[in-house]
């Protein structure tokens, strides 16, 4: 009695080919996954020192208003052209975005400028390694008394063209900063600075 040979139980080429087709498609998403992942973390830690850069200008306009004194009998006038960054609203009402410059004292014993590298630290704001640019709007709420202090901190998105408009931290460009959107990304932070009292 002869007995027949049973076929051994396989995988077909199809269903090998199939499972490929199904593992490179999941390896596909989580590498396209892992390339978004990379630039959203990139984007928020720029955020996050952009923030942290905006409050450190707050932090220095609040330390420069404790040069801003109420009158007295020896001065009867507002001592605000004696600050550094305040003198900048004098009598009027409002300025425009500008480019807080650093104290005439030294920058050697005093080095702020309004602009950062990708790590933070101050440069010059014509230094190559500019990566973040400040910039501040005052207006008077209270005249001689209370004043809203914006601060606004910018740079390139990334792939965003770096228009020639915009070198030297747009000193000369402030406004165009607001409506750029395309190449720029920013941040706002506000506070109040109240005169100090003698």
């Amino acid at each position: 009695m002869s007995r027949k040979r049973t076929a051994q139980a396989g995988y077909t080429m199809v269903e090998v080919l199939a499972a490929m087709a199904v593992l490179g498609t999941g390896l596909l998403g989580i590498i396209a996954m892992q390339s978004t992942a990379v630039n959203a973390n990139q984007r928020a830690q720029e955020i996050t020192m952009a923030t942290n850069l905006a409050r450190r200008w707050q932090d220095r306009l609040r330390r420069d208003s404790y040069q801003w004194t109420s009158p007295s009998q020896s001065n009867p006038v507002s001592n605000i052209a004696a600050t550094w960054y305040l003198s900048r609203l004098g009598a009027s009402q409002t300025t425009n975005w500008y480019v807080p410059d650093p104290p005439s004292m030294s920058v050697a014993a005093l080095p702020e400028t309004a602009a950062f590298d990708y790590f933070g630290n101050d440069v010059a704001t014509t230094d190559s390694r500019a990566y973040y640019c400040t910039q501040v709007r005052l207006t008077a709420l209270i005249p001689n008394q209370l004043i809203r202090a914006e601060v606004r901190v910018w740079w390139y998105r990334q792939g965003g063209v770096r228009p020639m408009t915009y070198t030297d931290c747009a000193r000369s460009a402030t406004a165009a900063v607001s409506t750029d959107t395309t190449n720029i990304r920013s941040i706002y932070v506000s506070q109040t600075i109240q005169r100090h009292d003698s």
